[in-house]
């Protein structure tokens, strides 16, 4: 834990063991001694009173095991929301920051609106560098009952994580089952010039039990106030038996950013990419993307994004051309556990085949939300619809495909593995082409990590 995060800590612990020592029933104690004082002498403490002076001595002189020890004996107070609170605090200044953040996600599952508990977890990401994490806990805090103090706390957080990224890293990993992800076709019967064929099972085979992986990595590079420049190598790969659907993807990207206010931001950046199919280079695009993010309210945050790509195919040379693509997205934190997504994109991609070219429109919305035994569950649907430009000869008939899907990511917010949380992604999706042989269904469950560093 950096130091700055451990003197903030030692802080709040103090401010929530006063909070417990002057509330309920045991501020009632310390008036009745006061008032016999005059008359009686020393007073011998006794029961709650004598616990509570206790802990905020302990706490005063920075004895923060022996203060987790001594709240340890009272499985009494276990749940208690400022109980609870100073718990975790004390578990994160003992060096037992993953289960303080555990016990603090455990709580927001079953009480989803403490939102001074999501400041916690904001407060222990931002101490240990997890900036994207802290930033999405700062935010869901700030859509809360927050008290003013806290709220300008955040608030300045959320300034200052803008300001300190130089360096960021993230990883992930899955593993799933066969889900069909090179979209097989369950059709068993085709026609092509007209002429009945049936598809032997070579031509309907699925890719079987795959494993991901992802990661990246991203250098800041700040000058004036409000000016840096961004770049960044990322990639992902996912692997098949057999090797004949390995899929691959890696992308380096770098331009210049520029924090136009505390709640605007607009990068432009270049890319060049790379993709593997199959244990082949399938393609190169070289690009320009240029992304713009505003918070015009605390609860809602705007994404906005144009991308220009220019592909080099390796293979089929009929899929040369250009690619062109708008997104958007809105977020509404509705609550210290929630929120809802709802995003929207088009795409153009124009090839020499007409047939490889198409247009393309999607539209999504995805709610976060608690569920019992501690799991924070996101859920999104969405259905696109693809048009592509040219007849293909051999079916007489323009492809065009309607696909809709639903899925659901899982994560035990009580569990981490050496800094990772651990998810459970399920999804089901079916594409309608008006060519059967590109019609699917695709069930897929993947069990997997994400970690940021």
């Amino acid at each position: 834990m950096r130091r700055g995060g451990r003197t903030a800590f030692a802080v709040l612990a103090g401010v929530l063991a006063a909070t417990i020592v002057t509330g309920g029933a045991w501020a009632q104690a310390p008036s009745q001694a006061s008032a016999g004082a005059a008359d009686s002498g020393p007073v011998a403490l006794s029961g709650d009173q004598a616990f509570a002076t206790a802990l905020k001595l302990m706490i005063r002189s920075g004895e923060h095991a022996q203060a987790l020890a001594l709240i340890d004996t009272r499985p009494d107070l276990a749940d208690r929301a400022d109980v609870v609170r100073l718990r975790a605090q004390l578990l994160a200044l003992t060096g037992r920051e993953a289960e303080g953040l555990a016990l603090l996600e455990s709580r927001l599952t079953r009480v989803s609106d403490d939102a001074l508990a999501r400041f916690q977890v904001g407060e222990l990401h931002f101490a240990a560098g997890r900036d994207a994490a802290a930033t999405l806990a700062y935010r869901l805090a700030l859509a809360g009952r927050l008290d003013p103090v806290r709220r300008r706390v955040a608030e300045q957080r959320l300034t200052t994580l803008q300001d300190r990224r130089r360096w960021r890293f993230w990883a992930g990993g899955s593993i799933a089952p066969d889900s069909n992800v090179n979209g097989a076709t369950d059709a068993s019967r085709i026609e092509i010039f007209g002429l009945p064929f049936e598809l032997d099972e070579e031509a309907r085979r699925r890719g079987g039990v795959t494993v991901s992986a992802q990661g990246g990595v991203e250098r800041r590079f700040a000058f004036e106030p409000g000016t840096a420049v961004r770049a960044s190598l990322s990639g992902a790969t996912t692997r098949a038996l057999g090797g004949d659907f390995d899929d691959t993807f890696l992308q380096a990207r770098a331009g210049p950013e520029w924090t136009l206010s505390r709640r605007a931001q607009v990068t432009a950046q270049a890319s060049v990419s790379g993709r593997w199919f199959g244990g082949e280079l399938l393609e190169v695009g070289q690009g320009l993307r240029i992304e713009a993010e505003t918070a015009p309210a605390a609860p809602v945050r705007w994404l906005g994004a144009l991308r220009i790509d220019h592909i080099d195919a390796r293979i089929n040379n009929g899929r040369d051309g250009m690619a062109y693509g708008l997104e958007a997205a809105r977020t509404r934190f509705t609550g210290p556990s929630s929120l809802w997504r709802l995003s929207g994109s088009a795409v153009v991609r124009q090839a020499s085949a007409p047939t490889e070219g198409f247009h393309q429109q999607q539209l999504a919305i995805g709610r976060l939300n608690p569920l019992p035994w501690s799991v924070l569950a996101y859920v999104e649907a969405y259905g696109l619809n693809r048009r592509y430009d040219g007849v293909a000869a051999a079916f007489g008939e323009r492809r065009v495909d309607s696909e809709y899907g639903v899925s659901a990511r899982l994560s035990k917010r009580d569990w981490t593995v050496r800094g990772a949380f651990p998810f459970l992604a399920v999804s089901v999706a079916r594409n309608r082409s008006s060519l059967a042989l590109n019609s699917f269904e695709r069930r897929r469950m993947e069990l997997g990590f994400t970690r940021e560093f």
